[in-house]
């Protein structure tokens, strides 16, 4: 039987930590940006060719991330993020998976105060594909799959086998 190599055997127990810690913050970092609309900073988090899977629609590149961000202009959400799980594939590749409760509230103006309080909209589950290029990990490809949806307001998601 032949062993593959993946560089990590080669990297401290110390040094895995650190490529975790650093893969965990740029997973953080994007649910910061997106409920705070600082879509540029968003898009910056993904490789020129990375992928995000988002509402069934494959956004490809940073341009395409941050044209379907207008949508979003009277959305509050808010995105907390749970379960967080960092398995790094090389030294330069990481796949993640997290868990993410989502409330959302449509037609929200910042003039009139605080939004109102409202039941989540979904439980997702994230996977996620991380590189390491230049000195930064940025997404390769970022999917989500619905587990939970409050069914009066989410219609979108797809059926499991076809139904």
């Amino acid at each position: 039987m032949k062993i593959q190599h993946t560089g990590l055997e080669a990297l401290s127990l110390e040094q895995r930590h650190s490529l975790e810690l650093e893969c965990q913050k740029v997973i953080q970092q994007f649910y910061f940006y997106l409920d705070e609309k600082r879509y540029p900073d968003l898009a910056d988090l993904f490789a020129a060719e990375g992928a995000w899977v988002r509402l069934g629609k494959e956004l490809v590149g940073p341009a395409g991330i941050l044209s379907a961000m207008q949508e979003r202009d009277s959305w509050l959400t808010m995105h907390v993020v749970t379960n967080l799980i960092v398995r790094l594939v090389s030294p330069d590749m990481a796949e993640t998976t997290q868990y993410v409760t989502l409330y959302r509230q449509e037609g929200y103006d910042p003039a009139s105060g605080p939004g109102p309080v409202v039941m989540p909209l979904g439980l997702l589950r994230h996977a996620d594909t991380l590189v390491h290029r230049q000195g930064q990990w940025k997404f390769l490809r970022k999917a989500s799959r619905a587990v939970m949806v409050n069914r009066e307001r989410v219609t979108h998601y797809d059926k499991p086998n076809g139904a």
